[in-house]
């Protein structure tokens, strides 16, 4: 059943490709983008504090109209024929010294990104990026996709390219990519390196989304070779069905309110395969205060009986000022119930199995217009019995464009350590 599931919505999005790409390419339809486009969809990423280390909490406080995410009207734009080039290019020196126990670490980043994107029609536009980074020593193609408009029906996006479904703003609630690792993800002692770039985790995708009034209906299809895997493959019939991963969501948005439901089913091939999932997310704003939530569950249908081995709950509320003082806080809530050996078909004692973490990010950026940003970060492993307080100061521009960031990383409870952290951060938009 799952491999007649795979193979329909892989030849259906296949089609509705080819149906596209038989269009003559000089006639101009007036469409938007793509909703899921970089530059102008993934509104809530860009904020400041969509970004997870600890460098994320002095950027400048922006104003946040909605946090529904809606797609931006281009039907009256013009096209250009071209390439636009952009990038990035960051790095950092510095480290940290930990005076109870003892311990002292330097460390030092580079990483840049050139993107390119044209949009010969007002219905096609081509989009990639280049990735280097150091110490990895890696230099990669991250991404190559398309974007197409069919008038105003449907929206293709097609390429290699890193999705994520989940608004969390802390904890990590994208379930294209389901993981669980929040005790690493939060370990002060990773100042020097942001949210990493992973170009392996950019599969080759085919995204369809249909807009009706308020509804969106998204269908996905990820494709990847596993063949350097080391899980034993499936080759029986056509292996490729096997390396496909099917996700599907519909969307609505009423105002300040918009909430999805969702589905995902993994490929037979994948090494972290899970059992499917369905789940809803929501968002919801009132005045300046966004609220979000999402819960899903795997079902797995493998022991007798269905039962639901593995579940994540997450809520979260954030608040920014729309004045001049540039105060915000983050509050983020997130349980997660994992109680399946995924390497034996007997389950294992539940109670080990449950796990929950909550975080605070809070900030006041350019302090009366100075240099100068202070922010507090707190995490809390319940099940771990342990928490992490950073209090830190950044000192904007003290060279041209570097900032300078101290911060204080304490343990508490069954791991208990403290320090300091200093890094000299140098970024450059071109």
């Amino acid at each position: 059943m799952k491999r007649i599931i795979k193979v329909c919505l892989f030849t259906a999005l296949f089609l509705s490709l080819q149906t596209v790409s038989a269009q003559d390419a000089e006639t101009v339809f007036s469409a938007e983008e793509s909703s899921q486009e970089n530059s102008d969809s993934e509104i809530l990423e860009s904020e400041e504090f969509a970004a997870e280390d600890f460098d994320s909490l002095f950027e400048t406080s922006e104003d946040t109209d909605a946090i529904i995410v809606k797609t931006e009207d281009e039907s009256k734009s013009e096209y250009k024929r071209g390439i636009v080039l952009t990038g990035n290019l960051s790095t950092r020196l510095g480290g940290y010294i930990f005076y109870y126990p003892f311990d002292i670490a330097p460390g030092a980043t580079f990483e840049t990104t050139l993107s390119f994107a044209s949009r010969p029609t007002n219905f096609f536009s081509i989009h990639g990026a280049l990735l280097a980074k150091f110490p990895q020593m890696e230099m990669s193609l991250y991404e190559l996709y398309i974007n197409y408009a069919l008038w105003d029906v449907a929206y293709i996006m097609a390429g290699k390219k890193a999705i994520s479904w989940g608004n969390g703003r802390i904890f990590d609630t994208n379930i294209i990519d389901d993981v669980n690792d929040n005790e690493d993800e939060h370990n002060p002692e990773k100042l020097l390196y942001d949210k990493e770039i992973e170009p392996d985790k950019s599969k080759f995708t085919v995204q369809l989304s249909v807009p009706i009034k308020m509804i969106n209906i998204v269908g996905l299809v990820d494709y990847k070779n596993y063949d350097n895997s080391d899980k034993e493959l499936k080759y029986d019939t056509l292996k490729a069905v096997h390396d496909l991963s099917c996700a599907a969501m519909v969307e609505a948005n009423l105002n300040n309110l918009s909430f999805d439901v969702f589905w995902k089913m993994w490929a037979d091939n994948d090494p972290g395969y899970y059992d499917p999932v369905v789940g809803v997310n929501a968002n919801f704003q009132l005045g300046d205060f966004h609220f979000y939530g999402q819960y899903y569950t795997h079902v797995n249908t493998k022991i007798e009986g269905i039962s639901f081995p593995r579940m994540k709950a997450t809520g979260s509320v954030w608040w920014a000022t729309r004045e001049k003082v540039n105060l915000g806080f983050i509050l983020e809530y997130q349980m997660i119930y994992d109680y399946y050996d995924y390497s034996s078909d007997k389950l294992p004692d539940s109670s080990e199995y449950f796990k929950n973490y909550i975080a605070f990010e809070g900030v006041w950026a350019r302090i009366n217009g100075s240099p100068f940003t202070v922010a507090l970060k707190y995490f809390h492993d319940f099940h771990e019995g342990y928490g992490t307080i950073v209090p830190g100061l950044k000192w904007h521009d003290i060279l041209p464009d570097a900032d300078l960031d101290i911060g204080l990383p304490i343990y508490y409870g069954t791991q208990q350590k403290y320090g300091v952290a200093i890094q000299l951060k140098l970024n450059v938009d071109f």
